[in-house]
């Protein structure tokens, strides 16, 4: 058991700090290269700080143990509910006063489409390929939506050019070392996890949707405590939004290509809808928050902190059941 949390830990460590490398090295590609910053958070941030989400759940998946889709579909629910119940909840009760930047009613209202369709083939038991393809020229759609309306709105330019420390040589390989890192470190995670929840009767998705989910969201996490204390909302919502959008279509059709569906087992109870209704509930709630470009204040944050625990007791409900 001692070893287990200690391979948990350690491969949490490596998995954030990893991020944190891939996360950086490609934002200062994309700063060399003159792409909009508030593209790069909406975008390039997004799928940096959501990559473990996609490693641990696909690394789930192929290991092909007892309840290994499980755990990845309970990572992405877990995750995306972490994302607004605890990530983004937790700055806005810290600094209050949060005025949405332009372009985030349109993050979340992707963000709340994506999470539906991605409860929608749960519960429903989409169980082909066809479907997970579906999903995923639906994950691209919206990436080109998103992009087409941050070139057409014309309130973020490029970036101006400046000096960079760094070679683009050396840029690019501590880029790949995080990328590398990022993706194998899962491996230890979720067979830790795997292990950890055995030892105490846990099933896959209570697993996946809290210790590996919020091990998953630490990076997105830190870069919001980070961005929130220099005032960088707009970097910290995009990521969020573009990371929930990442879990819920191209992680969700990942799984569903490479599983052929994501169907409900009736050994998980926690599949029986309300966890992902619940998801869905706090991204509509948080697309209500981000529909007028009004300052945010702290007690918008507590129905989020509320929901989130509410769904935890949910599925410790259901799993003592």
């Amino acid at each position: 058991m001692f070893k287990d949390f200690s391979v948990l830990i350690l491969g949490l460590c490596i998995l954030v700090f990893a991020a944190d490398q891939f996360l950086n090295g490609a934002a200062r590609l994309a700063e060399r290269f003159k792409v909009p910053k508030a593209l790069v958070g909406a975008l390039l941030v997004g799928f940096g700080t959501s990559a473990p989400e996609l490693a641990a759940s696909l690394t789930a998946v192929f290991r092909q143990e007892v309840g290994g889709v499980e755990l990845a579909v309970g990572n992405i629910v877990g995750s995306n509910v972490a994302n607004l119940g605890l990530v983004l909840a937790i700055p806005v009760l810290i600094w209050g006063n949060v005025v949405p930047p332009h372009g985030t009613k349109e993050q979340a209202g992707y963000s709340f489409i994506g999470s539906l369709l991605f409860a929608a083939a749960v519960y429903f038991n989409l169980d082909s390929a066809i479907s997970g393809i579906a999903l995923f020229l639906f994950f691209c759609l919206t990436n080109y939506l998103i992009f087409r309306y941050f070139r057409r709105s014309g309130v973020f330019p490029p970036n101006p050019p400046r000096k960079h420390s760094w070679s683009l040589s050396r840029e690019i390989i501590v880029m790949f070392i995080g990328l590398l890192l990022t993706v194998l470190s899962p491996r230890w995670i979720v067979s830790s996890a795997v292990s950890i929840g055995n030892e105490f009767g846990w099933e896959g998705g209570f697993i996946g949707f809290s210790l590996v989910a919020i091990g998953t969201s630490l990076p997105e996490l830190v870069t919001s405590l980070v961005g929130a204390r220099r005032g960088e909302w707009g970097l910290i919502i995009g990521n969020l939004f573009g990371s929930n959008i990442f879990n819920s279509l191209g992680v969700g059709s990942a799984i569903m290509i490479s599983h052929a569906g994501l169907g409900r087992s009736s050994e998980q109870p926690f599949m029986d809808g309300s966890v992902l209704i619940g998801m869905c509930l706090l991204c509509l709630f948080a697309f209500w928050m981000m529909r007028k470009p009004i300052a945010i204040s702290k007690w918008n944050s507590l129905p989020l902190l509320l929901i989130y625990a509410l769904l935890f007791l949910q599925m410790i409900r259901t799993l003592a059941g």
